[in-house]
């Protein structure tokens, strides 16, 4: 995912949480604890996309921003009831159809050696006790939320291709990550 295209919703989910829909500039760059240039070229570039105005040391959402910087934050909140607050604040920034899909009461989840090759989904559950098994899984991209693509599954092995990577699982891994598949039009897309 692009960095931009990340802090530009950090910014607009962040002006959706104040008051008024306002920052400053001040507040926006200590929030996002990134350098000065970076938030002048997600400003620049919400502003071109006609998101947010400038006007001396206020930045506000427009009617447009406030849409778009509504479903990041509608995201951000369903999310948030499931995983808490750190995992949400990851997982926003994915398309809003398809997160609805992957945490909607009815999706039932299956663990990854019963979806077939080819197919795709989203990881619902890590059911993994070993806190460094864990934290690579989740390094390698496999958080709750995210979406995966079925490549080859063999007897004690499965790959997968997430973020664009392709990822080797052994069986007792596959057997501790549960999944929902996504629907058919996404079923075409890589994951």
């Amino acid at each position: 995912m692009e960095w931009l295209k990340v802090l530009k919703e950090d910014i607009l989910r962040f002006l959706r949480e104040k008051e008024k829909n306002t920052s400053t500039f001040e507040e926006i760059t200590k929030e996002s604890k990134l350098d000065r240039e970076d938030i002048l070229e997600a400003l620049r570039s919400l502003e071109k996309d006609s998101f947010i105005q400038i006007d001396k040391q206020d930045i506000f959402l427009t009617e447009e921003g406030k849409k778009e910087a509504e479903e990041i934050y509608e995201k951000h909140n369903l999310v948030e009831k499931i995983y808490g607050h750190q995992i949400a604040h990851s997982l926003e920034h994915y398309e809003m159809k398809d997160m609805k899909r992957a945490f909607e009461p009815t999706s039932s989840p299956k663990r990854l050696r019963d979806f077939k090759e080819g197919e795709t989904g989203f990881v619902v559950r890590l059911s993994i006790d070993n806190p460094i098994i864990l934290s690579r899984i989740i390094g390698l991209g496999l958080a709750p939320g995210s979406s995966f693509k079925i490549i080859k599954k063999r007897k004690d092995f499965l790959v997968i291709e997430s973020h664009r990577r392709l990822v080797v699982l052994e069986e007792e891994v596959v057997e501790s990550i549960e999944g929902v598949p996504t629907d058919e039009s996404a079923s075409s897309r890589t994951a």
